[in-house]
């Protein structure tokens, strides 16, 4: 009888899974694994959700009579160990595409090569792979370090329809426990619940998601993000209710715009996932050569101050206490928290990311890497200068009425929207009358962002305009 494990990493589903319906094709039984060693290089939050994912998928398989092996000890042992115990002659995984991922994946390669098994990978968790998207290019095998030009190739390729469901049928009765963990998850885990998310968000929400999700106060999200981090869902199963909806010849012109902007966000995963892909080191350093060298700061009291929402600006701390609290944080106010970390605060980039690595759900190498370069001026964006958001501007323009920022400051949840927004512009009789600017309330701004803002500009304009000298 041939004999073959299943991988599960960061495909926690059984619906269009390539590897896993590969491993069904070509073997008799299939013995479902997830190295628990896995699970240390994700946050709290991540290690939480995963877990519960596991149950969740660990259930849907006993309903098939088959189990998920927890193999423990290192991750690579542990793999060779559990395929030698049940007699498994191949590996099957979907491929991974960062550089951590991608070194664990070359060592199980090697390691189960010794051991005479063969490591089978498949398409990973992209909507097209980097590979292909990058054979359009006029120099194929580099990548993409601009998104437009990405953009175009990757809308032009076919996507695959996406597969049904596959079961892995081994049943191993030295199966293990899952890790214990009590960490509550603010969201539902699994892939039944991820379905339930994707198609709330298709007949509700995508018809109006570039109207109403860049405002914070909204309910707009499409809350899919940590489900397509640790492949609750597919990306092209995503991308094919999207595309069906646009497709009904009864769906406006408009509704067809507003789901357009969601699938340049799918578009725009995929983007840093190949940019982590072909170009690793922008895990390290900027992907701009010029920006390498820049004087960021990496105070500690800012870091402090910033990462635990005491700026003194609403929307900055609105977000930062949105991560905290809950592990997720809204786009717009992400942007504005990340504007002010690298340009208000001056603050190292990689400061900021390892911030979202350490709390966000939804945390991954890649899009962690790209999206904070890209914020910060030093990655694929190619503006000629920073984008600097100014806080307050963008809190009147996105958050008008201080829903969002009356959500997450309980200091000011019942003062008028004006005041809300910018508490620091209310006449000194009525701070004190409020109660403004005391240890127990809201605190005042930190920094002069017209000020810092400036300072920043013109530290930037003189770094980028002197050529970087050699070491001596």
């Amino acid at each position: 009888m041939n004999t073959s494990l299943f991988w599960f990493r960061r495909d926690l589903r059984l619906t269009d899974n390539p590897g896993l319906n590969a491993a069904r094709g070509a073997s008799d039984r299939v013995y479902a694994v997830f190295c628990e060693d896995e699970l240390p290089r994700l946050n709290e939050r991540q290690r939480s959700f995963v877990i519960a994912c596991l149950g969740t998928l660990r259930t849907a398989l006993g309903k098939q009579d088959a189990t998920l092996t927890i193999a423990i000890g290192p991750c690579v042992d542990a793999l060779v160990a559990t395929a030698r115990r049940l007699g498994a002659t191949a590996v099957f995984s979907s491929r991974a595409y960062t550089r951590a991922e991608r070194e664990i994946e070359a060592n199980a390669d090697k390691a189960l090569a010794a051991a005479g098994i063969a490591l089978r990978t498949f398409r990973g968790d992209v909507v097209h792979e980097p590979a292909a998207v990058a054979q359009l290019k006029q120099s194929p095998g580099e990548g993409y370090r601009v998104f437009p030009p990405f953009l175009a190739a990757w809308e032009s390729l076919d996507v695959d329809v996406p597969s049904g469901e596959t079961y892995p049928n081994g049943r191993d009765e030295q199966a293990g426990v899952l890790p214990a963990d009590g960490t509550e998850n603010s969201i539902a885990p699994g892939e039944a619940a991820a379905s339930v998310t994707l198609e709330k968000f298709t007949t509700a929400r995508a018809a109006d998601y570039a109207v109403n999700a860049p405002y914070p106060g909204r309910d707009a999200a499409s809350n899919l993000a940590p489900y397509l981090r640790f492949g609750c869902i597919s990306p092209r199963i995503v991308h094919q209710a999207i595309a069906r909806r646009m497709s009904w010849s009864w769906t406006l012109a408009s509704e067809r715009s507003s789901m357009g902007v969601f699938m340049h966000q799918l578009a725009r995963r995929d983007f840093f996932i190949q940019l982590a892909h072909y170009a690793p080191e922008v895990h390290d350093e900027a992907l701009q050569e010029k920006m390498r060298a820049f004087p960021w700061s990496n105070d500690p009291a800012m870091i402090d101050v910033w990462r635990e929402g005491r700026t003194g600006y609403p929307l900055v701390d609105a977000a930062m206490r949105q991560l905290r609290t809950q592990g997720l944080v809204h786009q717009r106010a992400a942007i504005c928290a990340a504007s002010f970390c690298c340009f208000d605060l001056g603050l190292d980039w990689r400061v900021g990311r390892q911030v979202w690595m350490d709390q966000y759900l939804a945390a991954d190498e890649a899009l962690c890497d790209g999206n904070w370069q890209w914020l910060a001026g030093v990655g694929s964006d190619q503006a000629a200068y920073p984008r600097i958001y100014n806080p307050e501007k963008q809190a009147r323009q996105f958050d008008a009425q201080a829903v969002y920022v009356r959500r997450w400051i309980p200091e000011l949840k019942k003062l008028p929207s004006a005041a809300a927004l910018a508490p620091w512009r209310v006449d000194h009789q009525h701070q004190i009358e409020l109660g403004f600017f005391t240890p127990k309330q809201y605190p005042r701004p930190i920094v002069d962002h017209e000020k810092v803002a400036r300072e920043f500009l013109a530290r930037y304009r003189s770094f980028v305009s002197e050529p970087v000298r050699p070491e001596r």
